[in-house]
């Protein structure tokens, strides 16, 4: 029977926030090895799913090293990277040592950044090739928000990314993944950058731009000398002339990938300002949602404050907002340990005064509320996206406010993509005018539903601000979308520099 190994390391980052990823947060989030991989993740709907059913139906015996990752946040310590992969590959050394490898599935997201070493992901990989030798294909999956190392495409063998934001395609992509490495044909992938950083609230698939932009990826994708093309949105948090928006092209036929990934830049040229556009700020939007509430339910994503792009998850004014006026209301979560511990000292079913988060001037926002709930936040989803991921909020607690408000706190930073991040809290959404989340896309997928009225996503300002001019760029050499001003000749001569860089053709 032939032999696949599967090993994982998986953070996205913001280095822009102040909180930094460690080893004690891999261990805490996701660390597994052996049969507990697949106890854990083999039949979820995330791509360690769909790596684990396209192995098991090919009929191929899995060795699961170590497969572990983070919530997003920032920066990964180097310490701390480094004894994660000498882990990772010590365990690849040791399903090595029991018997022939015939392939390797290394699971990475795209955005890694690591104190101290400038291509993590790149740096892995090779090490993962020292050990199998040049023969044996290496599959790498990618988060749809990757910043695509330069140098990645050349370590591994077949690279694709996810289509979708929110990601409800990582099971599929991980099993079209899988049979592509396992197929004779000996496909190669390519990374091309795009001189784009498009802002988290513009890549949403769910609308145009990228819903077109996927729909013709898909087209090109199945022409002749080509298995898979797709746009990676990118993940723009970072100093660094490598981040951004890119296409990646999978295939045999370098003139054939060429023209892909022209014809994908055009589209995303005539596309620019939507894909380039930031979200409003709250008090922009504020009048509209609550007119429109007052006739039946809104959604509202928080993408300035959202904990999956390194946001803190406390900035406070939208909840304050929230609590000021009369409509029912459901919010979190608010990550607030603080908060957490006094509303456990008020008591279950008790009111108090408490403090949470912080204001736009600085102060925390304090509100008067009944504890209704206080203890573990424990709960996985049960939506499409992320479907059967178990999410851990620490301690929690949900607060009462006024006749018909609702507020969730956790100590832990995770994100509400799933409604059972109130369900499970006893919070009954059917009966609010209002639900607000931490978050850009991911919630659409649950949550959309409920919006008789319509989902709105908005910039709190936080360090997940979908406003790019906020943030201290200086190292970029590059001159990118949005930036810099780009006119069409300057573009057109980007996009040729990638096919030259790539494949020496221009």
């Amino acid at each position: 029977m032939p032999r696949a190994a599967v090993i994982q390391l998986f953070h996205e980052a913001n280095a822009f926030t102040p909180v930094k990823a460690n080893y004690e947060g891999f261990l805490s989030a996701q660390y597994f090895t052996g049969e507990d991989v697949r106890r854990e993740f083999g039949y979820t709907s995330n791509w360690l799913g769909g790596v684990t059913e396209a192995l098991d139906e090919a009929g191929y015996d899995i060795a699961y090293g170590v497969c572990t990752g983070c919530l997003p946040g920032g920066t990964l310590e180097g310490e701390s990277y480094h004894r994660l992969v000498r882990e990772i590959i010590g365990s690849l050394e040791q399903i090595a040592a029991a018997g022939p490898v015939d392939v390797v599935a290394l699971l990475l997201h795209g955005a890694l950044v690591v104190e101290g070493v400038p291509y993590p992901e790149t740096d892995l990989a090779q090490k993962v090739r020292d050990i199998v030798g040049p023969d044996v294909r290496i599959a790498v999956p990618l988060d749809f928000h990757a910043n695509v190392e330069p140098m990645l495409a050349y370590k591994v063998d077949v690279i694709i990314g996810g289509k979708l934001y929110p990601h409800a395609d990582t099971h599929a992509r991980g099993k079209k993944l899988m049979r592509l490495a396992l197929d004779n044909t000996p496909w190669r992938t390519r990374r091309f950058r795009l001189p784009v950083a498009a802002p988290m609230s513009a890549q949403t698939s769910d609308a145009f731009p990228f819903n077109e932009l996927v729909a013709l990826s898909d087209d090109i994708g199945n022409r002749p000398g080509l298995a898979d093309v797709v746009v990676m949105g990118g993940f723009p948090y970072v100093d660094s002339d490598d981040v951004g928006s890119s296409v990646l092209v999978t295939g045999t036929d370098e003139d054939a990938m060429i023209a892909a990934f022209r014809e994908m830049a055009d589209a995303i040229w005539q596309r620019r300002e939507a894909i380039t556009r930031s979200a409003p700020s709250f008090d922009e939007a504020a009048a509209e949602i609550f007119a429109r509430a007052a006739k039946g339910r809104v959604v509202i994503g928080d993408a300035g404050d959202n904990p999956g792009s390194g946001g803190v998850a406390n900035v406070a004014d939208i909840f304050a907002a929230l609590a000021a006026q009369s409509l029912p209301f459901a919010a979190g979560f608010m990550v607030d340990g603080e908060a957490v511990k006094i509303a456990c000292s008020i008591g279950v079913g008790q009111r108090g005064r408490i403090p949470m988060g912080l204001l736009r001037n600085g102060q925390p926002f304090e509100v008067e509320a009944v504890v209704e709930r206080a203890g573990e936040v424990r709960y996985r989803n049960e939506g499409a996206n992320l479907h059967g991921e178990l999410l851990e909020g620490g301690e929690g607690a949900v607060l009462k406010v006024g006749d018909a408000g609702h507020i969730a706190l956790v100590t832990e930073r995770i994100q509400a993509y799933d409604t059972q991040a109130f369900r499970s809290q006893g919070i009954n959404l059917e009966s609010k005018a209002i639900i607000h989340v931490k978050s850009s896309n991911h919630f659409r997928t649950s949550f959309t539903p409920l919006a008789e009225q319509g989902v709105f996503v908005v910039d709190s300002g936080g360090y997940a601000s979908t406003d790019a001019r906020r943030f201290p760029f200086t190292k970029r050499i590059t001159r990118i979308l949005p930036l810099a001003k780009l006119d069409r000749a300057e573009w057109d001569r980007q996009v040729e520099e990638e096919c030259r860089i790539v494949f020496g053709k221009g």
